[in-house]
């Protein structure tokens, strides 16, 4: 086997075991915050702005019907608000309730960006330009491969 061949085996090899690990983090944080892992997953999507329910839904890989769901779970506990779509008044815009959001959730994980940015600490930014370039080049397989699972 080349070295390259070996590296390659390396990285993936590494991304299997931290997706594990990830998931294993995303149920222990989720239990730490009192929702299941679909729910802190359309918490986590939601951090990045508001979506409405059919976006969230397809974002997160669940039913119209499941969202729903989510939404009324998370609006119960202060997480999200949901309001008609002012262009679209068929449509339901969900957002983040950052506040409570920053109270509960973020102290979950404040260990966890600690600890990560603390790993980062030793690379050159040439260096760190490259680990997000892969990181970009990572999520974009993701997405595609998702999107290519669901069309099957």
């Amino acid at each position: 086997m080349s070295r390259r061949a070996e590296l390659v085996a390396q990285l993936l090899d590494a991304l299997r075991r931290t997706n594990a690990l990830s998931v294993a983090m995303s149920q222990g944080a989720a239990e730490r915050i009192g929702v299941n892992t679909t729910d802190l997953h359309c918490l986590n999507l939601l951090s990045d702005g508001p979506l409405t329910a059919s976006e969230l839904a397809r974002r997160a890989g669940i039913t119209t019907a499941s969202v729903t769901g989510v939404i009324d779970r998370l609006e119960a506990v202060g997480y999200v608000r949901r309001e008609r779509d002012r262009a679209d008044r068929r449509k339901v815009v969900v957002t983040l309730q950052t506040r409570e959001a920053a109270q509960v959730i973020a102290p979950v994980f404040a260990p966890f960006v600690r600890a990560w940015r603390g790993a980062l600490d030793g690379y050159t930014d040439e260096q760190l330009e490259l680990i997000a370039d892969f990181l970009d080049r990572t999520e974009a397989v993701f997405q595609s491969e998702v999107g290519r699972m669901r069309a099957e």
